[in-house]
């Protein structure tokens, strides 16, 4: 990523996913600074494979090429970039749920999905968006692991998909400007349930911070089904950083969700 970034908006009616369009696309010459984005997935995707299920012209789905950097990175840096969006438009704005989540409180409002392709000796970083715009509470009855919400619900307005794409990408177009380092410490800020007690389960980590050099670089990786602790924030990598007792747990990957009466 660098300045000048021009973007190459495609807009669909329906799409299987915009991920998979936006690597048809690279594959046929397109370059950084892709965007694609339909009113309606029929094979959309989230992180672990989930399904991700939308109704037609309620929800922004877009795909975001960058050249190939660290993928949490830049994908924070399209989180954060949402939340200044629907900030810059009058809205309070969703905080950042690690790894990959945009909630108001436990209501899940977004996501992303990052994918590294390459063609042609090129390295290239898709970040799948999927955020809820315009939804009424009837109409979010899928089955989902946080409940789902929308920014009609959250903020009561009426943005269109393409009034926040807008946005989206002034914001952007500001942060890649100023360095992702400067993005990651903004996601830090916009950390959802920082401080308090949260549970991550089908967790993998690497070890307690706290051990010495050799141990820290000797230790595997461990896995897990349950993890309780205190949300701290993330390292430079993007692990969680999980008070648990004296120690400082690095978590890898694994299902984040707040948890009360601790």
């Amino acid at each position: 990523m660098g300045m000048g970034l021009r973007w190459d908006v495609r807009r669909y009616d329906v799409l299987d996913s915009t991920n998979l369009e936006a690597r048809r696309l690279l594959a046929r010459g397109a370059r950084e600074g892709l965007v694609v984005t339909a009113a309606h997935q029929t094979a959309g995707r989230g992180r672990m494979d989930r399904s991700w299920l939308d109704r037609p012209g309620k929800s922004l789905l877009a795909s975001l090429v960058f050249r190939k950097k660290d993928p949490f990175a830049v994908a924070a840096l399209v989180a954060v970039s949402v939340r200044a969006a629907v900030r810059s438009l009058g809205g309070e704005g969703p905080l950042c749920k690690w790894p990959n989540d945009l909630v108001y409180g436990k209501r899940k409002v977004g996501g992303l999905l990052a994918e590294s392709f390459r063609h042609q000796g090129t390295d290239f970083l898709i970040v799948g968006l999927g955020l809820n715009v315009g939804y009424l509470p009837e109409e979010l009855n899928f089955f989902a692991r946080l409940p789902p919400t929308s920014l009609l619900i959250e903020e009561g307005k009426s943005w269109s998909a393409e009034e926040i794409l807008h946005a989206l990408l002034c914001e952007l177009e500001g942060r890649i400007r100023e360095g992702l380092r400067d993005s990651m410490e903004e996601y830090q800020t916009n950390m959802a349930y920082r401080g308090y007690w949260v549970v991550v389960e089908n967790y993998v980590i690497k070890g307690p911070a706290g051990e010495g050099r050799e141990e820290q670089e000797s230790s595997l990786a461990r896995d897990g089904t349950r993890l309780e602790g205190i949300l701290a924030g993330v390292d430079e990598s993007g692990n969680l950083l999980l008070e648990v007792g004296k120690n400082t747990i690095s978590v890898v990957a694994g299902d984040l969700s707040p948890l009360h009466g601790k």
